[in-house]
């Protein structure tokens, strides 16, 4: 064997190492990445509940809001729809990252449920319908519409 085989051997040998260790560093960091989402999301979900929980007078204003928009008083109103408007960020940001890839399936099973959860208030669906709908991209919009309308058909089923 002649000493431009080994060097070549060599070469190709050392081309490989790095690739390999090259492909387990993006797998790290991939991982990495999709923890730091996840931990980021469930912060901001978990912030918003505490405000919720510390205080009883936003809490009866979201049950009483989530029940029927109409109930509300101008100012009750506005203070809702700014609620609505936190949540539903955080949906649109859950929905991104499940669609770019970020977002584990189970994890985006968990943000779903919530979604649903607040879907089924008839106050965050009108106030979605009034003036939520249009603070949106097309895409999010796109979905909660069709959530919503699956909603309807499954409670139409269900009468």
């Amino acid at each position: 064997m002649s000493w431009q085989s080994v060097a070549a051997i060599s070469s190709a040998s050392g081309v490989i190492a790095s690739l390999l260790y090259l492909a387990t560093q993006l797998r790290q960091s991939n991982r990495a990445a999709a923890v730091a989402a996840k931990l980021a999301s469930t912060q901001l979900l978990s912030q918003f509940v505490d405000g919720l929980i510390a205080d009883p007078n936003l809490m009866k204003l979201w049950l009483k809001g989530r029940a029927d928009l109409e109930s509300l008083d101008d100012v009750e109103r506005a203070r809702f729809a700014n609620m609505c408007l936190k949540a539903f960020w955080f949906f649109s940001t859950a929905q991104f990252q499940r669609r770019a890839g970020t977002l584990q399936e189970d994890d985006w099973t968990e943000f779903y449920a919530v979604i649903q959860f607040w879907l089924e208030g008839e106050g965050v669906r009108a106030w979605w319908r009034r003036t939520g709908r249009v603070r949106f991209g097309k895409r999010f919009a796109r979905f909660i519409d069709d959530e919503i309308t699956d909603m309807r058909k499954s409670m139409a089923e269900r009468a």
